[in-house]
């Protein structure tokens, strides 16, 4: 449905948005934990705001809304997706917004400050978007291993993540927020190395945020100055496999599809997106399968793309 205009919502309408809210952080459950009835319902499906990351953040959601989603999630990555800031945005005015745009949920908060290996400032930025999650209704935070310093071990630097998890992990479990692992830094690019980190809390609070091209490709994207690179770590791993191997912890998954570093529309790259969504099926994950690109297109390119993406989920939710 095309959305033109503010929707003023009823009280029924106002308090059906609020169940859906709360639906929608349900939803966040790990997979194995999710009821076996959601191995037969739809998929819920969402998409990015970084797809439209050089427009203003309703600019964004309109086009999203208007290619037929009904869940999305954003970021507080500045100034790669300054579409929120968790020292500024008021979190009601937020919420206000997504409600009158007719959006049934909001999935997920990339983390300002995400990478927490080498970025001083992880455990203060993760845990203000902790903070403004919560205010905000959004039931996951974002955030990645980052890169490893060159001049750092690997014990060293798994130690480090591990007291940074523990100090950001006593907030979310506080605020009952999930703080999701992306594959995004060194270690979190394999299976191997996604449950190395899972194992460094026994924190029900601390899951994976899954990305299927990450995976696929060995690489994730480095931003700097508003700009990124795509950084190769070690060997491609199946993104079936590795998705397989760890969709216990589970709570959010970027769907994404590439052709070599470009982002294209879901199913005409080489992710195997119908193995892994078969995965996230059989496991019962009741989450939202949220499509992810770099938004590195205009605005028209753009709503090609997360148009020709929705029904591509909505016909492999019937299939899977």
């Amino acid at each position: 449905m095309a959305v033109h205009e503010t929707v003023r919502l009823t009280r029924r309408q106002a308090l059906a948005t609020s169940l859906a809210s709360g639906l929608a952080a349900m939803g966040a459950k790990p997979a194995l934990a999710a009821s076996k009835a959601a191995a037969k319902a739809p998929l819920k499906i969402g998409c990015g705001t970084v797809s439209f990351r050089t427009y203003p953040l309703e600019e964004a959601l309109r086009r999203i809304r208007r290619a037929g989603y009904e869940y999305f999630e954003t970021q507080a990555t500045a100034p790669f997706c300054p579409h929120v800031d968790p020292w500024k945005n008021d979190p009601a005015t937020f919420r206000k917004l997504a409600a009158d745009l007719g959006f049934r949920g909001v999935t997920a908060l990339w983390s300002c400050h995400g990478a927490i290996i080498p970025d001083a400032k992880s455990v203060e930025g993760i845990s203000q978007a902790i903070r403004w999650a919560k205010e905000a209704a959004v039931p996951v935070v974002v955030a990645g291993d980052g890169r490893k310093p060159a001049n750092m071990s690997d014990d060293d630097a798994m130690k480090l993540l591990g007291d940074r998890l523990a100090a950001i992990l006593e907030l979310a479990e506080k605020l009952q927020i999930h703080l999701a692992i992306e594959p995004h830094g060194t270690f979190s690019l394999t299976a191997e190395g996604l449950k190395r980190i899972m194992a460094l809390s026994n924190s029900k609070w601390l899951a994976i945020n899954y990305d299927t091209a990450n995976v696929h490709r060995a690489t994730y994207v480095e931003t700097a100055e508003g700009g990124y690179a795509w950084t190769p770590f070690g060997q491609r791993q199946d993104e079936v496999a590795t998705l397989r191997a760890v969709v216990d912890r589970v709570v959010h998954v970027h769907v994404k599809d590439v052709v070599g570093a470009r982002c294209v529309a879901l199913g005409e790259g080489t992710v195997n997106l119908h193995g892994c969504l078969r995965v996230l099926r059989e496991a019962g994950y009741g989450g939202v399968v949220s499509l992810e690109t770099e938004g590195d297109f205009d605005a028209e390119e753009g709503q090609r793309l997360i148009a020709a993406s929705y029904r591509y989920l909505v016909e492999a939710s019937e299939r899977v």
